[in-house]
Formats: structure tokens, sequence, C-alpha cells
């Protein structure tokens, strides 16, 4: 593809300060541009970009079809970067695609280029959720969520201990998810548990925080977040047994009670189409749903 070797460079583990700098400057609180998702992903869904001291494009591929990402950058510049990637596209014949872009984005680009369609992909909107109620479960339509942690904390009471995730407990982190569905058929969760441990290498290198359940001395869960926003957190990863009732629950309970405690919402990021994600997920009663639109240019 000459588009990507004339005018872009893939995104390496090098480029981690630039996506934060420019990242920072965007305050996107849609996950996908969530840089710790850029990497969890990167196997499955690669990146490639370009930069100005403006703004920073990201270009991606799916299914064959390039497109571009929101431009990171200050709002005052997204115009130049919106206009500045439709260049690069028309200059090698390339259909002009954008995704991932949130209503407001999307809005602004139908007023810089009036011809373009876009549709929402429901599949890839981002539950969002009032971060107090995830830290105390309270609520009658989070009753069956309290009620499996309270069952884990009192079944394994003197058993169980929460930790938070550094380079001392790291190794034991890594050494549990190699054992978490090692036998998966699901590709998605094979790209997942790559790009996770892609992830936790990184632990001292990327701005999240994690959190560790044992029982009995071994890592049965852990759980990685970062911030979006001063208002909003984003849930990461999350692993748990299975099999352990409310194991779940508590992990996350208990790490949003010590961390991000400023913010006041919380994105669980979306269900990818897949069934079961979207039952767990709309059990915990979003608030709202962040939608993502892709766009095409009609002409």
């Amino acid at each position: 593809m000459d588009l990507l070797q004339n005018d872009f460079v893939s995104v390496t583990l090098q480029d981690i300060p630039l996506l934060l700098h420019y990242s920072k400057l965007s305050g996107y609180e849609e996950s996908n541009h969530n840089v710790i998702n850029m990497f969890l992903w990167q196997e499955q869904y690669p990146l490639w970009q370009t930069h100005t001291e403006h703004y920073l494009l990201l270009l991606g591929v799916h299914k064959g079809a390039l497109f571009s990402y929101m431009p990171l950058c200050l709002p005052e510049h997204f115009r130049e970067a919106m206009l500045k990637a439709r260049s690069i596209f028309k200059d090698h014949g390339i259909p002009f695609e954008l995704s991932c872009f949130t209503e407001d984005h999307k809005n602004e680009i139908q007023h810089i280029f009036p011809h373009v369609s876009a549709h929402a992909e429901s599949e890839a909107a981002d539950y969002i959720y009032e971060a107090d109620k995830l830290r105390t479960l309270s609520g009658k339509k989070l009753q069956k969520r309290r009620n499996n942690y309270n069952n884990f904390v009192s079944s394994y009471e003197g058993r169980w201990t929460y930790e938070e995730m550094s380079l001392h407990n790291i190794e034991d982190v890594k050494t549990y998810l190699k054992s978490w569905k090692r036998n998966t058929s699901e590709e998605y969760l094979r790209y997942e548990i790559n790009g996770t441990l892609t992830i936790l290498d990184l632990i001292d290198v990327l701005p999240y925080q994690g959190g560790i359940i044992r029982i009995d001395g071994q890592v049965k869960a852990f759980i990685i977040g970062s911030q979006s926003s001063d208002r909003m957190a984003q849930i990461n990863i999350e692993k748990a047994d299975p099999s352990i009732r409310g194991l779940y629950q508590a992990i996350e309970k208990e790490f949003l009670t010590r961390h991000f405690l400023d913010v006041t919402l919380i994105n669980r990021e979306d269900d990818m189409g897949l069934e079961s994600l979207r039952a767990a997920k709309v059990a915990l009663n979003p608030i709202t749903m962040l939608e993502k639109y892709r766009i095409k240019e009609t002409l």
C-alpha cells in the first residue's frame, strides 16, 4: 500500500510518548482512541500514523479497507487535520473513509465535507456507567451483582486478598493469564490475550493502573484501567476465573474503590457484537451509550 509507505509509518512502541501527548490534547472519551487499547489490539487492528506540530492522524484497516480515526489534536486543529487526511486519501485514489467518530465529531465532519454519509455502528457503541454505582453496587438493578459480590466475600473469607498491580507481581499476573481460557478457539480472545501480555510488559511505560485478587495466594483475577478525561475512566482489561461466583464483581468493585476516585463515569467499552458481552454490559445498567459512526464520502 503506497499510501502507508509514502505518508504514514507503522505505530511502534517508540511512538508511545508521541501518542500520549496528542491523546491528551484531544481529550477523547471514546474507547478506540485510548492509547492502552491501541496497543492491546494492535495485532488484530494495526495502526499507522503521521503528525505535524498541530495534530496526529491515525490510519487503520478493517476488512481490507483503509480508514482514518478521529485526529488527535486540540479542537481548533480538527478541521486542518481532516482536510489533510482527505487530501492524502484523494492523492492516492483511495475512498475517503472514517471510523470511530463520536456524534459531535461526526456532525463537524458533515459540516466540513457536505457530501458524506454516516451510519452508527451499534456493535461499536461504548457502555457508560455511573462510577459510584459500580463502586457501591447500590440500587435494585444491581441487586444480582451485589449478591454475587457478597457471596464471594463470605465464601472466601480469610482466603482472598486484593493488591495493586506492580512490577513486583506482574509475572504472577502473566502466569495466570497464560492459563486463562488457554484452549480457547475464539479468535478475538487469542488476540486479546496476546495484546494483554504486551500491555503487562509495558506496566512501567503506559499510564494505566491495575488490581489483582489472589485466593490462597494464587492470582485468580486482575483488572486494568486508565483515565480518559477528568470525569471518566476506562476499564481496558478484566479477567477472572469464571467458575468462582462473584469474582468478576469483586475485582471491579475493589479496583474502583481504590483507583480513579475523582471520576464520575466509567467507560466499559463496546460489546464487539457478541451477545454474551452485550448481556453482561446491559445487566450493569449503563446510564448512556457513546455512539460511534463510520463515515464515507459519497462523491
